[in-house]
C-alpha cells in the first residue's frame, strides 16, 4: 500500500466514501500525532454522498495535510507558545451538492504574503532541509485530477484551515 504513494500510476476513478478514506490516512499517521500530544477533533457527517476519486491518492493528500499541520503545531509549540491547544480538527459536510472536507490546525498559520504560493512546486515555509516543498503541490494535482478544489486560509485565532470540495459521484466530474 505505501509503495503506491511513491510512484506515478494511472489515476483510478472509484466510488469513494470520503470519511473512510480520511480515517485510513489518519490511521497511518496517528502515532505521529500521539507522540507530539496533538489532539484530533472529529466532526464527520455520517450521511455524506459518495464521491468519485482515487482512494490511495486521496489518502496521500490527507497524510500530506496532516504532516503540515503537525509540523506547524510543533513549530508553534517550540516557540514556547504552549498556552494554545495542540489540535487538528477534521470535518466533513455536504454543501450544495459539494462534499466538503476541512482540516484545521492550531499551528503557526501561513504568512499572508505566501498563502497564494503554497501549492506551487518547491515552495516551502519550512526551514532548509525540513521540507521539499512538494507535498502541497502533489496534493493540489491529485485534488484537481479528482475534479475537486482545494484552498487554504488562516484562522482568526491562529493556525490554518485547508478546505477541499468534491463534486458528489452523482454530479459530473469536471475535466481540467
Amino acid at each position: 500500500h505505501m509503495r503506491l504513494f511513491g510512484r506515478k500510476s494511472t489515476f483510478s476513478k472509484e466510488i469513494v466514501n470520503l470519511n473512510e478514506t480520511i480515517k485510513k490516512a489518519f490511521d497511518i499517521f496517528s502515532q505521529q500525532l500521539k507522540l507530539r500530544e496533538i489532539e484530533v477533533k472529529w466532526k464527520l457527517d455520517d450521511n455524506l454522498p459518495e464521491i468519485t476519486a482515487d482512494p490511495v491518492r486521496l489518502e496521500q493528500v490527507f497524510i500530506n495535510l496532516l504532516i503540515n499541520a503537525r509540523d506547524s503545531i510543533v513549530t508553534r509549540s517550540e516557540k514556547n507558545e504552549d498556552d494554545k491547544i495542540k489540535q487538528i480538527t477534521i470535518a466533513t459536510f455536504l454543501s450544495s451538492h459539494v462534499v466538503i472536507v476541512t482540516i484545521s490546525d492550531t499551528g503557526t498559520g501561513i504568512p499572508e504574503s505566501d498563502i497564494n504560493k503554497i501549492f506551487e512546486p518547491f515552495f516551502t515555509t519550512k526551514k532548509v532541509g525540513a521540507g521539499t516543498g512538494l507535498g502541497l503541490s502533489i496534493s493540489y494535482g491529485i485534488i484537481k485530477e479528482s475534479g475537486a478544489d482545494i484552498s487554504a486560509k488562516n484562522n482568526p485565532e491562529g493556525g490554518v484551515t485547508f478546505t477541499i470540495g468534491f463534486p458528489t459521484s452523482q454530479g459530473e466530474l469536471r475535466e481540467y
